[in-house]
């Protein structure tokens, strides 16, 4: 009788440590895959990356005179797109703007407000050095992470 009472509690313990380890395993799954469909962290990652940066560029490279006009974003963020990508291809060991220019093209295809448009007329680039470029990359990410909302609504942005 006391073998049968072990055994059962042993079965009750392991049914118990199971349930434990699918419970806790799952939220962790939901977290890693919402990563990808969440503009605010694809965001906080990009700006965590342009901060680990210390690399400099010469030349001059495209970026908003104002950053505060939203309705341009589109337009800004293909341009940071298109910089950061030749960026990427010039030097493959940046692994930070490497990094940057992937979550950049991941924040376009998850953030509605981000698809291109007709540049409107108000929208200016201008050309700068490097570090303008990066401010104002993460002036734009940072409003961006603000957001409520990536998705673009009939009549706003």
């Amino acid at each position: 009788m006391a073998t049968c009472s072990c055994t059962m509690h042993l079965c009750v313990v392991l049914a118990w440590a199971l349930w434990v380890s699918r419970s806790h395993s799952a939220p962790m799954k939901i977290t890693t895959a919402s990563l990808h469909e969440n503009h605010t962290a694809i965001c906080a990652e990009i700006q965590k990356e342009l901060l680990a940066d210390n690399s400099t560029y010469n030349g001059s490279f495209d970026r908003p005179q104002n950053t505060s006009e939203e309705v341009c974003y589109g337009k800004f963020t293909k341009n940071f797109i298109s910089t950061l990508k030749n960026m990427s291809e010039l030097n493959k060991k940046d692994c930070h703007i490497n990094k940057v220019y992937k979550d950049m093209k991941e924040l376009t295809t998850i953030c509605t407000k981000l698809k291109p448009t007709e540049l409107p007329k108000n929208c200016t680039i201008e050309r700068s050095s490097f570090s303008q470029f990066k401010k104002a990359l993460q002036s734009v990410v940072i409003s961006i992470e603000g957001w409520k909302s990536c998705n673009t609504i009939k009549g706003s942005l």
